[in-house]
């Protein structure tokens, strides 16, 4: 495995980090089998280990062979075996699922019970479609209350976006920053997987505790191009500029690109979110 990741030693962060991941749980299985010994039945047991005693999800799984798969032929490819087992492996079906939204009564939950640093971090990801790596990773550098706009590398694609800020979540950020003598906004430790999972995890868990279920701080991003389309009738062109998911085809999954465009449609939703958190 250690020969498989340093031939992607150059690739993006979050792809290194997966892999590793990865790469880590098939070696614990398949570390006494030499390459040439691992078979098809080999693998479908591999399968249902991590389904039945790990309880992981039929897509992950699909990933994880993909990843062995992968390594099979890395290593056809220099030679090391002659034949590829994981061909002979069905992928296992998954059912598409609708991408988790918020409802307006649980919009109204989040702004009645979340304070402090937890309810600034969501007004973020729910304002802005931020992951939670990228608000994670957040310095006051990359918010200009002058000119209202907040910047930040994608840690997926690395595109780099500018976003217009709404004058709410600007008044919520200034005053967050009167109270702050860090030079990051949330956190200042260096954002990896470690990181980001606990984080995850936390919010996973505090969503749970106010009766808001099956909800994870990434499905914010969600919620927040779900709102602009479906809500808003924003464009999906405008929304595609502003997460930056590299195509169309990607948003269609949430049912002018200028920054006016794009502050139109933040104060939009703003707009609709507070008025949605009021009625309910």
């Amino acid at each position: 495995s250690r020969t498989y990741l340093e031939l992607h030693k150059n690739a993006k962060e979050n792809t290194r980090i997966m892999k590793k991941s990865i790469t880590t749980s098939l070696a614990r299985y398949f570390g006494d089998y030499p390459l040439d010994k691992i078979t098809p039945f080999i693998i479908e047991k591999y399968r249902l280990e991590r389904k039945e005693k790990n309880g992981i999800k039929d897509s992950s799984v699909n990933i994880d062979i993909a990843i062995l798969s992968h390594i099979f032929t890395t290593a056809m490819k220099e030679d090391i075996v002659d034949k590829n087992p994981c061909t002979a492996i069905k992928r296992l079906k998954v059912s598409q699922v609708k991408d988790r939204v918020l409802t307006t009564e649980e919009i109204a939950l989040l702004f009645d019970k979340l304070q402090g640093k937890d309810r600034l971090m969501v007004l973020v990801g729910l304002f802005t479609g931020m992951r939670l790596s990228e608000v994670l990773g957040m310095q006051w550098d990359n918010v200009d209350f002058g000119k209202g706009l907040i910047t930040f590398t994608q840690g997926k694609t690395g595109k780099f976006i500018t976003l217009p800020l709404s004058s709410y979540l600007a008044e919520e950020l200034q005053r967050h920053k009167a109270g702050c003598d860090s030079y990051h906004l949330f956190d200042d430790r260096k954002v990896n997987h470690d990181l980001v999972a606990d984080y995850s995890e936390y919010f996973s868990k505090l969503f749970k505790s106010l009766g808001i279920y099956n909800f994870t701080f990434h499905n914010l991003r969600h919620t927040f191009s779900s709102l602009l389309q479906s809500e808003l009738g924003i464009g999906a062109v405008v929304v595609q500029g502003m997460t930056g998911h590299s195509s169309l085809g990607m948003l269609q999954k949430y049912s002018h690109t200028g920054l006016d465009s794009k502050r139109n449609a933040i104060e939009m939703l703003t707009g609709h979110v507070l008025s949605v958190s009021e009625k309910a």
